[in-house]
């Protein structure tokens, strides 16, 4: 269960929307062995009973204690729920060194001065319909005696209502800064905690974004639903929010007020709906390789029992112009390969986990990717398209493009299609088969022009 749930009650809603309120947000509080957490509490802390940010079971911290002049990080856990849980760990020094960290993290170290060093990602967020995503608040604490540690919350949340009609059918939500003041990071930052009042510094190496992506965690976005977004505290001169569609349409509402975003608070964007969305204006280019005819030069024709060259370029001539394909495979896979196979009618990728490196161009960046299965219908088929090739293959090791997740290719004669998001001009992306094998009569790519 997630650690912070926000309970919220109708009529609260109703008066927040009214005076449209900056609420802060509670954090927690714990100790040692056996440590007692308690949140942080707001300025008119009477007004938030429905809004507390509590404890859930099973949550868990890195409590750093000082062990032989140096810090330990020890995972501490609880089965409690509410505002005040006792977190059991390891035995460790409870006394006025000690500091910790929500969420644990086994890698995060303390120096003496408190200063915790950590890693996340803040600008890829996952929504919860009416609550925040577990693991998302950042808090640090202090030792307050007695086995208590005080948590302090290091961050602020955005909250918007969806009322788009379709809602279900919108891929992401963007927030975007309009003067491109970094509202998130991802990577490695140092949190301290600051005599109470917790602060951020990103590393050098981190990145800093002026604009945070929220996909759905579960399912879509449902329509009436408020969701919640963890930015870093500050001021932002005008916040766009934008949706996007499967096939990169968009819908904006933008914002001109600055907003002063304070450590602890939630803050209320109100609601975005009745928005038209619009087709992005780039140029595209789309190509046919068409695969049903005889094989051009140099493409293996082996059928699956018979070893066909891994890791070899083919090129494909259209239109005059020359286009390259890798064909590759897993590991050392020594037959049911790629091939150009005239009498299966396509493109045969003969195994799970084969790949098929598609076109790179100068300039462009791939942004779709659609193919008609060419095999008998089988529902155990499966493609997605990864952004590289990799040894040990799963669905947990290999790095999908956000859009190229696998589908299934189950429908001879079925068009299937991936909307790309996040890809790079002059890139190497991989149609790989993750289950059974799949072939195809023919592939569109389709390519945007980088800004």
């Amino acid at each position: 269960m997630d650690m912070k749930k926000i309970f919220m009650a109708a009529a609260a809603l109703l008066t927040i929307a009214a005076c449209n309120k900056n609420i802060p947000v509670a954090g927690p509080s714990m100790d040692s062995m056996e440590l007692t957490a308690t949140i942080e509490t707001g300025i008119t802390k009477s007004h938030l009973n429905s809004f507390d940010v509590l404890w859930d079971a099973n949550d868990e911290i890195s409590v750093f204690s000082m062990e032989e002049g140096a810090y330990r990080n020890s995972k501490f856990a609880t089965a409690d729920q509410g505002a005040s849980a006792v977190f059991k760990g390891p035995g460790i020094n409870a006394d006025d060194n000690l500091f910790a960290l929500y969420p644990y993290n086994e890698n995060a170290m303390c120096s003496t001065n408190g200063e915790i060093s950590t890693i996340a990602d803040f600008i890829n967020q996952k929504a919860v319909n009416g609550t925040f995503d577990k693991n998302i608040n950042l808090a640090v604490g202090k030792y307050a005696g007695e086995k208590k540690v005080s948590f302090r919350n290091g961050g602020a949340f955005l909250k918007f209502k969806i009322t788009q009609e379709g809602a279900d059918t919108v891929r992401r939500v963007e927030l975007k800064t309009s003067d491109s003041t970094p509202i998130a990071i991802d990577g490695d930052f140092n949190i301290l905690w600051n005599d109470g009042a917790p602060s951020i510094v990103p590393s050098d190496n981190a990145t800093r974004s002026d604009i945070i992506k929220v996909t759905p965690s579960e399912g879509t976005f449902i329509t009436g639903d408020t969701y919640y977004v963890w930015v870093l505290p500050g001021q932002y001169k005008g916040l766009t929010l934008t949706l996007v569609s499967p096939t990169q349409m968009t819908a904006t509402k933008a914002g001109t007020n600055t907003l002063t975003i304070a450590r602890n608070q939630i803050v209320d964007l109100g609601e975005i709906g009745g928005l038209t969305f619009k087709a992005k204006e780039a140029e595209k280019k789309t190509l046919h390789f068409d695969f049903t005819g005889d094989p051009q030069e140099g493409w293996p024709t082996a059928d699956k029992w018979k070893n066909a060259p891994g890791d070899t370029t083919c090129v494909y001539k259209l239109d005059g112009e020359d286009y390259n394909f890798i064909l590759t495979d897993c590991g050392n896979a020594s037959q049911a390969r790629v091939a150009w196979v005239k009498d299966k009618g396509g493109l045969v990728m003969f195994a799970g986990w084969r790949y098929l490196g598609l076109p790179a161009i100068e300039g462009f960046k791939l942004v779709k990717v659609s193919g008609c299965l060419c095999l008998a219908s089988n529902s155990k088929r499966q493609a997605g398209i990864t952004k590289s090739v990799v040894a040990d293959n799963t669905t947990d090791t290999n790095e999908f493009v956000p859009g190229g997740e696998p589908i299934a290719w189950a429908t001879n004669g079925e068009v299937y299609t991936y909307n790309l998001e996040e890809t790079a001009p002059g890139t190497v992306y991989y149609l790989a088969c993750t289950a059974t094998s799949i072939g195809t009569f023919y592939l569109d790519l389709t390519y945007e022009k980088a800004e």
